[in-house]
Formats: C-alpha cells, structure tokens, sequence
C-alpha cells in the first residue's frame, strides 16, 4: 500500500521522559521528534532499555511526557482514547469471558455492545477464528488468544494500532505465522501501526520504515526505509535483500546489544558475590 501522499497521521515533537525514583532520576527517553503517514506500518527497534515501550505508552496516552507532545491528527494527546488500540505482549484475557466477550470488552465499557457484535464477529474472523466465538482462554492456544486479543483492539476501530512485542511469547514456528497473518489483517483493516519489537527481522518483514532508537536515554538514532515490494509472504526472509536490510539494521545496535548483554553479566555477578552495586 503506498503511504507516500498520505496525510500525517501521528507525530511527536521533543518527546522526552523522565522517571523519579528514590535513587534519582532516569531518562528512559529524550528529544524525539517523528512523524507517520496515515496508513503507515512502522516498527521501533533498539537495545534494552532504549525506551521503546515507555515511547509507546506516551502514544497510548497511559503516562504522560516529561516535555515535547504526541500529536494525532494535529491534536495534543492528553490521555488513552478509543481512536487508538493498544496490543500488549500479554493478551490478558478474562479467563470467565468467551472469546466474543473478550473481543467486547471495550463496547461493554462504553455500554454500546449491541452496536458493537457483528463488527466483533467480523474481525474474529478477520483474525481467523470463525466458530471459536464460544471458546474461553483456556481452550485457545497461546496464537490463538493473541489472535483475539487483536481483534479486541480492532472492534472499536482505532484510527492507529499500538503494538508491543505482541509475539514475544510465541513459539518461532507461530510467530512467522501470526507475522504473514498480522500483514494481511493490516492490509485489509488500513490502519496505522507502531510496532515495538526486538527482533529485527520481524521489524523489516512487517514494516514500510523501522525507527532505530539509541541506548537510554533514548533517541531517535536513523530511520530505515524498508524499500521490499508489498504484498509479502514470508518467502521474501529467504531473499538476498531481505538480508542486507537486516543486516544493516543489526549493525546500527550491535555494539550496544552486546554491552548490555556484557552489564547483565557483571550485575548478575555482583549479586551472586554479594558485591553492591
């Protein structure tokens, strides 16, 4: 789907975050500034720690910025809303609620479901859950109850869908199976998505851009423009170019991937021999 005339959808200006605590003061997030086209598929990638969950929920509206805003169609956030959709790693279904009324939650909230079922019922098929409507979480396999809980958060049709490593906890083989299914919702549904991942090749697949975010205090470090012609099916990993995005990519947060991965060490060291901090 080309974006390139597109609207602005979503954008912040001097987004920047600071967490207080008794030991002081954190940056999770500093200056950020970006915009999205209507329609776009965007993924955050970076190290640990970088902020990209932190950014996410600012675009939520769930905390709010130390300075800059978060702009959606021109207006200041101010708080969550029903214009956008938050997919969390966990789904957090009710486990006494059927598939449908997990997927209703949202109009159940607002006390308009009987205006709200049959869009429901379209998008559990949508996801590919026809006849599961009965079902409760603890008959649905982990890919299934992602399944709904992306349904759950199309059904009240968001202008943007905010993701957060909403595969992590899949298994390999389902989650290249819920990526190529992710894709084909999104062309069909058209919405706006921010995507928070850790895995840089889910990123580039999925994606019209990939935001590379720099370690904590977070910053906008490069923009990656994802030029692999759409539509995709997940024979386009198995390209050469497929690689070389992803390459480039993991090149932009190598070093700081493996320090981090060198400080977890030393920390978990210095706890086994009792040595403080």
């Amino acid at each position: 789907m080309s974006v390139g005339n597109a609207p602005v959808k979503l954008s912040v200006e001097g987004l920047s975050k600071v967490y207080e605590s008794r030991q002081g003061s954190t940056v999770a997030l500093e200056d950020v500034s970006w915009s999205v086209n209507e329609g776009e598929f965007i993924s955050v990638v970076g190290a640990s720690g970088c902020g990209k969950t932190t950014m996410l929920r600012m675009l939520a509206g769930l905390i709010l910025p130390t300075d800059g805003r978060v702009l959606l169609n021109g207006d200041v956030v101010r708080g969550p809303s029903a214009d956008r959709g938050f997919v969390f790693q966990q789904d957090a279904l009710l486990p006494w609620r059927t598939l449908l009324d997990n997927v209703l939650i949202g109009p159940d909230v607002m006390g308009r479901r009987s205006e709200f079922v049959e869009e429901a019922k379209r998008y559990i098929s949508l996801v590919g859950l026809d006849g599961f409507d009965s079902y409760y979480p603890h008959e649905l396999s982990g890919g299934m109850r992602q399944r709904v809980n992306l349904a759950r958060a199309l059904v009240v049709d968001p202008e943007v869908l905010l993701m957060d490593e909403p595969f992590a906890a899949l298994d390999s083989q389902t989650r290249e199976v819920m990526q190529a299914e992710l894709i084909n919702i999104w062309d069909q549904a058209r919405k706006t998505v921010m995507f928070v991942t850790h895995q840089i090749d889910e990123a580039v697949f999925l994606s019209d851009r990939v935001f590379v975010l720099s370690p904590r205090p977070g910053r906008l470090r490069q923009i990656v423009d994802i030029d692999l012609q759409r539509p995709r099916d997940l024979g386009v990993k198995r390209t050469a170019r497929f690689a070389e995005v992803v390459d480039q990519i993991w090149k932009l947060i190598e070093e700081e991937v493996r320090a981090g991965i060198a400080e977890e060490l030393r920390d978990a060291k210095r706890q086994r021999e009792g040595v403080p901090e």
